[in-house]
């Protein structure tokens, strides 16, 4: 409920923008962006900070564990036929978007089944009691069957699932039993939530490559609006050659540095590599800051000073931290 609270406060808070204050867009939608992938983040950014504790050192209280899992019974998944201890299946209808022809999917159907698990590391073992477990930072199945029936729809099937001798992190609120043991027990602020390695690992990449480039995000956010609102105008002439090369121009650019990028080695590598990134990057970037500025008749000096600071901001972050963020890879 709370997520539906959130998205329908995003979706009326850029409406309201967008039929308002237009330009203003350039200083809230980011601040709603945020907003929303942190509220979104909560868990990850929860999991990954909360460090692993050993069974024989539990105590009540939220914990990490790390370990092989195992459970009683074993069930078949709906559509992959996958013998499992838990799963999660999702079947929905798929829908088309006509101009973009991104799918959406609609008249989702999910069945699961759990059951109590154990998870056991070489100090000990521990149960693991829910009624249903968050299975979404596991992998995913995936399948798509296509119709080629008028007026019917794609089908699109999904299937997470955990299997006996799965290694896996459980994070949790482990309580005492009757027997004077511990037990991981769903709370109501603390979900039981599994995940795996490789998702951590990528989350933890993810955070470190927001954490490196934060601050030329930070000046990116500030220098923009700054020349948007607040810094004096200059009555330049408008060249529509300009305009076409920062929407079509820029991203060809970045294109052939890439490519060129990883034919040269030594330092011309870094050199194209950093200015092909640089160049898409601010390409994405400015292609809906491009639109609305011309749409809303902003003055070309203002245009140029906005494109300019992404470009510097991005420039300056890639570079800056292009070792550390190949050290990612």
């Amino acid at each position: 409920m709370k997520k539906l609270y959130l998205i329908i406060f995003v979706l009326s808070a850029l409406l309201f923008v967008t039929l308002f204050f237009s330009r203003f867009m350039i200083a809230i939608v980011p601040i709603i962006a945020a907003i929303t992938v942190w509220f979104a983040s909560k868990t990850s950014i929860k999991l990954i900070k909360t460090k692993f504790t050993s069974i024989n050192a539990v105590k009540e209280g939220s914990v990490k564990l790390h370990g092989i899992i195992t459970a009683p019974d074993t069930f078949i998944t709906p559509y992959f036929k996958q013998e499992c201890i838990g799963y999660h299946y999702k079947k929905a209808n798929l829908t088309y978007d006509s101009e973009t022809g991104s799918d959406y999917e609609i008249n989702a159907i999910i069945e699961e089944k759990f059951q109590d698990l154990f998870i056991a590391d070489s100090t000990g073992t521990i149960k693991v009691t829910s009624q249903r477990f968050n299975l979404s930072f596991l992998s995913v199945k995936t399948a798509t069957a296509h119709s080629f029936e008028h007026a019917v729809d794609d089908v699109r099937h999904t299937e997470r699932t955990l299997k006996n001798g799965d290694r896996i992190s459980v994070m949790g609120y482990a309580l005492k039993n009757a027997d004077d043991g511990f037990e991981i027990i769903e709370q109501l602020n603390n979900p039981v939530v599994i995940s795996n390695a490789y998702f951590e690992n990528k989350s933890r990449k993810s955070f470190q490559v927001f954490k490196y480039l934060l601050p030329y995000i930070v000046l990116m956010y500030f220098s923009v609006n700054y020349f948007v609102f607040f810094a004096p105008i200059k009555h330049w002439p408008q060249h529509d050659a300009l305009v076409v090369f920062g929407f079509f121009g820029v991203p060809i650019l970045g294109l052939i540095f890439a490519v060129l990028g990883k034919r040269v080695t030594g330092y011309p590598k870094v050199f194209f590599t950093v200015l092909g990134g640089t160049l898409l990057f601010v390409s994405l970037l400015t292609f809906p800051l491009l639109c609305l500025l011309l749409i809303t008749k902003t003055a070309f000096y203002t245009i140029v000073c906005v494109w300019l600071c992404v470009f510097i901001s991005t420039l300056l972050g890639i570079s800056i931290n292009h070792k550390k963020l190949s050290d990612l890879n």
